[in-house]
């Protein structure tokens, strides 16, 4: 094995953490003067952002398709008013300020580093996914970060991995796993491309295993992580 192709959101960055953060941040700039921020609107907001994701994931929308309308659909439910373009647009200001680590994680990477090329491939926006990852200390240990929205199409689709594999030198499918959380992007991905993958599946991640599509082999810890790349 020589490529690892991370993930970032709820693999190496605390995505719920910083989500929380740059919505309250957002909302009261765009809506506290109408409504005290509550945790049901919290609620409601990860609700339309989560069909929105799965949305995009399935292809029946661009990705700014899906950042605009799931703020649509978040004025639609709780009757609040503003602008979803410039509401989104303040969400990704307060985005691009985050950058939460999991525990370890720098740790884990700074460490696969010495033996692997490490990559990152995610599903985040260009105004927020390059400043994130950089706050949070990963940066120095990837040697890119692929982010869909600037290669013009995303996980799963096969093309992004392609875009992927052409872009990094010498790259070898045979020595290149994916690595990530999310059955829809990150383990069907890898499938459409012909690439091994390992499920990172922390306790409480995923309830539903037969959601995910074949993955090759599955971690619930960092540890478990580093055992199976000892082993393969």
């Amino acid at each position: 094995m020589r490529f690892l192709l991370f993930d970032a959101d709820y693999t190496l960055l605390d995505f719920p953490e910083d989500m929380v953060r740059s919505f309250k941040i957002m909302y009261g700039s765009c809506f506290a003067a109408q409504r005290p921020y509550s945790e049901e609107l919290l609620r409601h907001y990860e609700a339309c952002n989560n069909r929105a994701w799965d949305r995009f994931e399935r292809g029946e929308c661009t990705k700014q398709e899906l950042y605009i309308s799931r703020f649509i659909e978040f004025l639609s439910k709780t009757g609040l008013s503003g602008d979803p373009e410039a509401i989104n647009e303040k969400y990704f200001t307060a985005m691009a300020e985050t950058g939460t680590a999991y525990p370890g994680a720098v740790e884990l990477v700074k460490e696969l580093s010495l033996t692997y090329d490490l990559y990152i491939i995610t599903n985040g926006n260009v105004v927020s996914a390059i400043p994130r990852i950089r706050n949070s200390g990963l940066a120095p240990y990837f040697k890119e970060v692929f982010v869909s929205e600037a290669v013009g199409v995303g996980k799963p689709d096969k093309r992004y991995f392609d875009h992927v594999a052409a872009s990094i030198p010498n790259f070898s499918r045979s020595e290149a796993v994916v690595i990530g959380d999310s059955p829809s992007s990150d383990l069907q991905g890898a499938v459409n491309a012909g690439l091994r993958s390992i499920w990172y599946d922390p306790p409480g991640a995923w309830t539903n295993e037969r959601k995910a599509p074949q993955y090759t082999w599955r971690a619930e810890s960092y540890d478990e992580l580093r055992e199976i790349l000892r082993n393969v």
